[in-house]
């Protein structure tokens, strides 16, 4: 008998993946307690029962060749019937002095799964499987009972055949993974790299550092133009050879979809995931609600409990990682972008900005709450104390708030609340004695930031993760980092200087627009006055100074004048 789970990743009993037994493309395991593992291998224990049937690929009298299907015992310690002490990736050791959660002993085969419909019937069987009816194990009118026959069976000698890691795959059965063969080409995965933060990375990634093997990932936009035609500031000393209009394919990823993604993380088998994707506006975050906590919470969940289970099976891997200095000891990290939307501006916390890592929380509309919730997932799973990748060589979550951003190869500005406003001014825009002037917020003070400077950063962050040289000195709180520009505004002023630059006339500002500095905004989710992030620590981690205090290397952001400059000057349609 064995204690019994499920898992993110569980499959079927007709899952076509158990085929592949048959063909000894895959080895799967069964968790046997002790001692009833070493009653099967000495023969006493000829009828194994389960709450499940076996799946049919895995009898040996399944297929047409009569073939043998050879399941591998995975002795466990005794335990609680119905409870799992073991994690759903467990690393195989041929270390005699460790004791292993599961030890590779021995073999067997099943010739014939059978439910059992009595207690009679089942306690008759009880010297073929050996249960003691007045166990956990027994019979239980209140779930089913199968019985597996055993065929041969078989005591493994040596090592473990140069399998490292066990994979729960349904319920007690476990698919056992050989070493991973790892490309030493550190790889960079991002998710949502068709988003205005995830391009901007994924673009700086492919042209600065091609030491990386950069994995972009989109929903549903899976073409993106990364050299647009006109220049965003980064490329405007690109070299003669790049393409003006270089078009970049990204891998499709549904983030809802577990099995994808778990699917996608094992083919790439990342050094670095950088979790950009999110629904990041607050009013359409309201009115999808369930879907948007989906992708902001759930998606985030899984990618972090994946980092976890990629950190055991490296940590299985280590002999070769070691002697690698172009890959991450440990198993990825993740880098999750959360928002300077988890603070209140002090209206109930009392706590006021500039915020620091450490200052207290307190979202006051869904999107915020979200966002707070996948940082604590990411804590949770990588970093606490007690999670097996916090084990195997410390937290590999990291956390970067940062605030409105914007996007210098915008082709649409409702991307971007930075520049939104400016719809008002298009020349195909419809005119305001048919809609009325537009109200734009006088009242909260935002830190427009550009992506271009929030992916310089990330680069940093990455390149010294990869170095293993990241913090570069222990912050206060070593988990959470901010990235935002210094040069506050309120949305109405930012339009101001957009119209200006443009050389909108100030009688169409007049005549189209109108500021409001009374309150929040109405008829749309609620939203802090002031989240200014301080962002110290981060620069202390990088080993940076800001505005030229602390010595060392300066970090600045582009002015906020010349960012939206950057960011209208090449926009394809016209405004008046």
């Amino acid at each position: 008998m064995a204690m019994e789970a499920t898992n993110n990743n569980s499959k079927t009993p007709y899952w076509p993946g158990w085929t592949e037994a048959t063909t000894n493309q895959r080895q799967f395991g069964l968790e046997l307690q002790s001692p009833f593992a070493g009653y099967v291998l000495d023969g006493r224990k000829t009828i194994e029962t389960r709450a499940y049937a076996l799946p049919p690929d895995l009898l040996s009298n399944h297929h047409d060749d009569c073939q043998e299907v050879r399941i591998d015992i995975l002795e466990s310690e005794m335990g609680q019937a119905g409870v799992s002490s073991i994690p759903n990736a467990v690393a195989l050791t041929d270390d005699t002095t460790k004791r292993p959660l599961l030890k590779r002993t021995g073999w067997c085969t099943f010739t014939q799964s059978f439910k059992y419909t009595s207690r009679e019937q089942f306690e008759a069987d009880e010297e073929k499987h050996m249960v003691d009816p007045s166990s956990g194990y027994g019979w239980s009118e209140e779930r089913p009972m199968y019985g597996w026959v055993v065929g041969s069976f078989g005591v493994h000698e040596g090592d473990n055949d140069g399998y490292t890691t066990a994979e729960r795959r349904m319920r007690s059965l476990f698919e056992l993974l050989p070493k991973n063969e790892k490309n030493t080409t550190p790889t960079i995965l991002i998710t949502g790299a068709s988003g205005m933060l995830g391009r901007a990375l994924h673009r700086l990634l492919l042209k600065s550092s091609p030491d990386y093997n950069v994995v972009g990932t989109g929903h549903t936009r899976l073409e993106v133009d990364h050299y647009p035609r006109y220049v965003p500031s980064n490329y405007s000393n690109k070299d003669s050879t790049s393409d003006p209009n270089k078009k970049v394919q990204l891998h499709q990823l549904n983030l809802l979809d577990a099995h994808a993604t778990t699917e996608l993380l094992e083919k790439h088998r990342p050094d670095v995931i950088v979790h950009c994707a999110a629904e990041r506006f607050p009013d359409a975050f309201e009115k999808k609600l369930e879907e948007s906590m989906k992708l902001n919470v759930e998606s985030t969940q899984h990618l972090a409990r994946e980092c976890q289970r990629l950190a055991i099976m490296a940590n299985a891997e280590n002999d070769d990682n070691s002697n690698n200095s172009r890959n991450i000891a440990g198993g990825p990290y993740m880098i999750y972008i959360s928002t300077s939307y988890v603070f209140d501006g002090g209206v109930t916390s009392k706590e006021y900005p500039p915020y620091g890592p450490q200052s207290k929380v307190n979202p006051v509309n869904t999107y915020g709450r979200s966002k707070l919730e996948g940082e604590r997932a990411v804590r949770d799973i990588l970093n606490d104390p007690k999670s097996s990748s916090q084990a195997e060589g410390g937290g590999r979550g990291i956390i970067v708030r940062v605030p409105m951003l914007y996007g210098e190869d915008c082709w649409d500005l409702s991307e971007s609340p930075a520049l939104e406003m400016m719809k008002v001014f298009l020349l195909s825009s419809q005119t305001t004695a048919a809609v009325g002037k537009k109200v734009i917020d006088h009242w909260a003070l935002r830190f427009p930031t550009s992506v271009e400077d929030v992916a310089r950063v990330l680069q940093l962050v990455i390149d010294q993760l990869v170095e293993c040289k990241f913090p570069a000195v222990a912050p206060s709180l070593s988990d959470t980092y901010h990235i935002a520009s210094p040069h506050g505004t309120t949305k109405y002023e930012l339009m101001q200087l957009q119209t200006k630059l443009l050389g909108v006339p100030g009688s169409q500002v007049e005549e189209r627009t109108a500021g409001n500095s009374s309150g929040p905004p109405k008829h749309s989710a609620p939203r802090p006055q002031c989240t200014q992030l301080d962002c110290s620590e981060t620069w202390k981690s990088l080993g940076l100074s800001h505005d030229g205090g602390g010595g060392g290397q300066t970090f600045e952001f582009v002015s906020l004048e010349d960012g939206m400059k950057r960011a209208l000057d090449g926009f394809p349609d016209r405004f008046v």
